[in-house]
């Protein structure tokens, strides 16, 4: 309860802060910005597939692939916070990175303990604080940004919320707000599908990805929808895994011809 309320104070704190203009290395050039942009973006994936890796392990679902998976995610989390807090100097996003790096100790010690529903629920709302402060920095940083990327809009993270609402929900959290935001992240992914599917600077390369993804998602979003049966869960972290990695690719593909182009 303690962490809970903390949570709450200082959320309230980075929603009534103002950033000043960014400053140092990631105002430098383009290449430079969207590597921050990126790092907090991932971020914000990487600290949700931890919940969703302990809720998966925790019922004994794809234990030892999402054991490997959290691990795998608090590493490259920790990583990126770092090369992060390095990288920018405005003091009130550092306050906001102390924030999130105390939010971060709080999900380790729990993570010590043993599986519990309350400990479970604890993890989900400190990840979802966290990934609050990692939006509110990338927001930022995306303004310096010139044009509108098709990238950078949470379509990774919306994927692991899928596949973190839908085994929450099996597992016992089965209330109207886990449904209302499973269905929310699957109404938006869904959008940002059709959005980079559209983008007008799509290479061959990335238009074949984005078939994959198209054809993929004809077949999986209807699974993704039927949460209240909670009979699927293998298939939901698989198939978002799956994903992902497309996403991934994709968004590497982005990056380099942005690049290239400058």
């Amino acid at each position: 309860m303690k962490r809970v309320i903390k949570v709450w104070i200082a959320g309230v704190m980075a929603l009534s802060m103002g950033f000043t203009a960014v400053q140092g290395a990631e105002a430098s050039t383009d290449a430079s910005l969207m590597k921050l942009i990126k790092f907090s973006m991932q971020e914000r994936v990487l600290i949700q597939k931890v919940a969703k890796g302990y809720l998966y392990a925790g019922n004994d679902i794809a234990t030892t692939k999402a054991q490997k998976e959290m691990k795998g995610a608090l590493k490259k989390f920790d990583a990126k916070l770092k090369t992060l807090d390095s990288s920018i100097n405005d003091s009130k996003m550092k306050n906001l990175l102390i924030f999130i790096q105390s939010n971060r100790e709080d999900i380790g010690d729990l993570l010590k303990e043993t599986y519990s529903l309350e400990n479970a629920q604890e993890i989900i709302d400190l990840a979802e604080a966290i990934t609050e402060g990692e939006l509110s920095i990338a927001k930022k940083l995306i303004k310096k940004l010139k044009g509108e990327p098709p990238v950078f809009k949470g379509q990774r993270y919306f994927l692991v919320q899928v596949a973190k609402y839908y085994i929450a929900y099996t597992s016992g959290i089965k209330d109207k707000n886990t449904v209302k935001s499973m269905n929310k992240a699957v109404k938006r992914l869904g959008e940002l599908i059709e959005e980079m599917k559209a983008y007008h600077g799509n290479t061959p390369e990335m238009n074949q990805v984005m078939a994959k993804v198209e054809k993929d998602w004809k077949i999986v979003h209807k699974f993704y929808m039927d949460i209240e049966d909670g009979d699927l869960p293998l298939i939901v972290y698989d198939t978002t895994r799956k994903m992902d990695k497309l996403f991934f690719r994709y968004f590497q593909m982005y990056l380099k011809v942005r690049v290239n182009k400058k």
